[in-house]
């Protein structure tokens, strides 16, 4: 043990004295803290302006508050006038306008009463996309709840009392739409999702800083590579060169492994220590196993440094990291990536990853072991 330590001392030491190693691992509090401090100004992906043809309506207030109260994916801004909002909209200063008319009480009730009613929002945009479709779902929504409470006040006045009290009818209606929720949110392994309030933006930071572990996994198979060159390890012994091989990869990856589990914890992105902890170390496995066998394919320096940026470019592509693609499901069951993203909320993943791990070691090993009986570098 006391042999293993001094080694594993020797070889960090070494490898932070290499710009490229630190670098990598500097990358990842960095990107840590520019997405919390664009989080922190980000303005959404749409930005709505609102503005009511009467600012005393109490209707248009209303949606108008609940608009403002929804999430940051659709930024909301409120303007003194329908004319300023249509200007900005004009000059590029905003997506969409929505202008809420002086007789949208009037035009609800119409609707419930299934009556043909006029519009009740005036909605400007410069042209339609696919985001400002979404973001009219909000305003959907936000109409639904004040279409339903004038359809109780319809149904109350019709069957129970025709001089009802609003403000009281208003304040039961809201209690009862308030309370609870009507959603329960679980992964497909039937774990509860747990919503933490985490921006949208930080949302791939997951999967982006395993795509860095693996960047690390490959320097170091460049470092190894160069060290094979000057024949550093001619003192290991082929029986126990694969292990050797492997706890050299995991130092440099184990080191940046520690890092993003620090920066998950920083970002709130977390889950249980256990389940981190047992997770990541499944994937530093697999990471390393996948780096070696990448490596005694190409066997050069030059060749894993040009290949590297194309496998990570395909590992985010091919894994649900920004935008998902099913159709190139079977390609994640090659990339490590995939049974650690799932295995943070599914824990049979963690015994999938170590399948993966066992199934390239196998592949690897058959690899060396041709390669020592035609005399090729391994």
């Amino acid at each position: 043990m006391k042999r293993f330590l001094i080694r594993w001392f020797l070889l960090n030491k070494r490898l932070f004295k290499k710009p490229v190693f630190v670098i990598i691992l500097c990358m990842v509090p960095i990107l840590i803290l520019a997405l919390n401090a664009v989080t922190v100004h980000s303005d959404g992906f749409v930005k709505i302006v609102l503005a009511a043809e009467d600012p005393s309506d109490e209707v248009a207030a209303r949606v108008i508050d609940m608009l403002l109260d929804s999430s940051e994916i659709v930024r909301f801004t409120v303007c003194d006038s329908p004319e300023e909002a249509q200007d900005q909209v004009r000059y590029g200063e905003a997506d969409g306008a929505w202008i809420f008319t002086d007789h949208i009480a009037e035009s609800l009730a119409n609707l419930v009463s299934e009556r043909r009613g006029s519009e009740c929002v005036r909605v400007v945009e410069r042209e339609e996309t696919v985001a400002l479709r979404l973001a009219r779902e909000k305003l959907n929504a936000a109409l639904s709840s004040e279409s339903g409470f004038a359809l109780l006040c319809k149904a109350y006045a019709e069957r129970i009392d025709p001089d009802y009290d609003e403000a009281v009818l208003r304040m039961h209606f809201e209690r009862a739409v308030g309370s609870g929720e009507i959603f329960e949110f679980r992964y497909a392994s039937g774990e509860e999702a747990q919503d933490g309030g985490v921006s949208y933006l930080m949302l791939p930071i997951r999967g982006v800083l395993a795509a860095a572990i693996l960047l690390c996994g490959f320097a170091m198979a460049m470092f190894w590579l160069r060290d094979d060159e000057k024949m550093v390890f001619c003192r290991v012994s082929r029986a126990a060169k694969p292990a050797f091989e492997l706890g050299y990869h995991l130092t440099g990856i184990v080191d940046i492994a520690v890092v993003v589990i620090l920066s998950l914890y920083a970002a709130g992105l977390a889950t249980s220590v256990l389940r981190e902890l047992l997770s990541m170390a499944v994937y530093c496995l697999g990471c390393a196993a996948f780096v070696i066998l990448i490596r005694r394919l190409l066997r050069r320096p030059g060749s894993v440094a040009a290949v590297t940026p194309l496998v990570i470019v395909a590992v985010i592509v091919v894994n649900p990291i920004l935008f998902n693609l099913p159709f190139v499901y079977p390609l994640r069951l090659l990339t490590p990536v995939w049974y650690y993203l799932q295995s943070t909320h599914d824990s049979r993943f963690v015994l999938y990853g170590l399948a993966y791990f066992a199934a390239v070691g196998v592949i690897d090993f058959l690899l060396l072991k041709l390669s020592q009986r035609f005399d090729l570098k391994g």
